[in-house]
C-alpha cells in the first residue's frame, strides 16, 4: 500500500510540472529566468537528454526543476517556445521511464496493470 501512496505522490507532482513552480516553501519569491539563461540551458539539456544515459542525468528532483525552468522559458521568450517544449517532452519521458522502472523493480508494474483493467483509476 505504501508503494501505491508513493506512486500517487509521485506520478501528481509530476503532472503539475510548472504548477507552483515559483514559490518555493518560505514563499520566497523568484524572478524569471533571462532569454539568454533559456536558450543557453535548453540547448545543454537537450543534449545531455539525448546523449548521456539514464545513470548519467541528474535526480528526478533535478528534472523537476528543469522542467519548471522551461516551462518559465516558454513564457520569457516565446519564439523559442517549440525549443523548450521539445525539452520538456524529453524530459518528461524520462521521468515516466524511471516510473515504469521503479515499479517494475518493485513488482508492481503487473499489479498496476490488473488493476487498470479491473477499471481502478
Amino acid at each position: 500500500m505504501k508503494y501505491f501512496l508513493i506512486l500517487a505522490v509521485v506520478m501528481a507532482t509530476s503532472l503539475t510540472v510548472g504548477w507552483g513552480a515559483n514559490q518555493d516553501a518560505n514563499q520566497e519569491v523568484e524572478h524569471a529566468p533571462t532569454v539568454a539563461q533559456c536558450q543557453a540551458d535548453q540547448r545543454l539539456w537537450m543534449a545531455d537528454l539525448e546523449e548521456a544515459d539514464s545513470k548519467q542525468l541528474p535526480t528526478f528532483h533535478v528534472l523537476t526543476k528543469w522542467a519548471d525552468e522551461m516551462t518559465d522559458c516558454e513564457k520569457v521568450d516565446p519564439d523559442n517556445k517549440w525549443g523548450y517544449y521539445n525539452t520538456l517532452t524529453e524530459i518528461g519521458a524520462e521521468k515516466r521511464t524511471r516510473l515504469v522502472n521503479f515499479l517494475d523493480r518493485h513488482g508492481l508494474w503487473d499489479k498496476f496493470k490488473q488493476e487498470d483493467e479491473a477499471g481502478k483509476r
